[in-house]
């Protein structure tokens, strides 16, 4: 589901500013955006993301920035020393003579430290706690927005149970037009040759007709699914998938009664239900 959170914190003299962006995704995919000081929580961020998210793409910036009196910074020196080693490697490589200007180096990451940032576990629990939040705020929002589709799924849901009423109620009524039409054929296309057809071979071409098109088999499969679907909506637990797939199953049962129908009537029923269909799978691409 799509959605948006966002947090802001104080921390000494760092401002922290958490936001959180989510996308349809058919699995959970976490990219995270961290300011250089709080990157120690990047490896756990996507825990931090799965205790509230189960699916969706999601993006989650995080910018730590100083705004009180500046600390006392000290050079890293081990990371100056790799970049200037890198650096030379890449001139000899090259054949061009190796020159460095210091200034330069010292604005690359890593380079210059505040010596409060080193290992400040508080300040990482602080950004925790925002990233949280933030992920609070994310979840009211898709929550309003949960309870909008819900409206719209059992709305759909009526209608497509309405239509599969009609159907119910139309079947039986096509066998019966069928053998009408079909006597009325026969006896008209032989009376002219003065032959008859037999009661017994009539009555076997409809009840084959009548087999053929029988759909109540399909219609109490879409009955179930019907109710397992409206279980799924009032469980409190991620039911994107089983109403995926429960969505899929409505559509073949559909699909199947309008094939063995033969009927325009039942027909027109089922591009409706096949329309409210379509509907709750675009619906159901939110759903957690």
């Amino acid at each position: 589901m799509t959605g948006h959170g966002q947090a802001t914190l104080q921390h000494r003299d760092f401002a922290i500013d958490v936001e959180i962006r989510t996308v349809n995704n058919r699995y959970l995919k976490v990219v995270a955006k961290i300011s250089d000081v709080a990157s120690a929580l990047e490896p756990q961020l996507d825990s931090i993301v799965r205790e509230f998210l189960k699916r969706g793409s999601v993006t989650v910036s995080v910018r730590v920035q100083q705004v009180g009196q500046s600390n006392a910074s000290k050079i890293n020196q081990k990371t100056l020393e790799d970049y200037l080693t890198q650096s030379k490697w890449v001139a000899d490589k090259l054949g061009i003579q190796f020159q460095y200007d210091l200034g330069q180096l010292l604005v690359l990451p890593g380079v210059l430290e505040s010596e409060r940032q080193q290992d400040d576990d508080e300040l990482l629990d602080v950004v925790r706690s925002a990233v949280q939040t933030a992920l609070t705020d994310l979840q009211r929002m898709r929550s309003r927005e949960g309870e909008a589709m819900h409206l719209q799924f059992v709305e759909l849901l009526s209608q497509i149970d309405s239509n599969k009423a009609l159907i119910e109620q139309r079947a039986p009524a096509v066998v019966g037009e069928y053998r009408t039409k079909l006597e009325n054929r026969i006896r008209s296309g032989l009376a002219h040759l003065g032959h008859e057809v037999s009661d017994v071979d009539l009555l076997r071409e409809i009840l084959t007709y009548a087999d053929r098109c029988d759909v109540s088999e399909e219609i109490t499969r879409l009955a179930s699914h019907l109710t397992q679907f409206q279980a799924a909506l009032c469980n409190s637990e991620s039911q994107g998938r089983r109403l995926d797939f429960l969505i899929q199953e409505l559509f073949r049962e559909t699909n199947t009664i309008g094939s063995k129908a033969n009927d325009s009537q039942v027909s027109q029923l089922v591009v409706s239900i096949k329309t409210a269909i379509e509907q709750m799978r675009e619906l159901v691409q939110n759903v957690e």
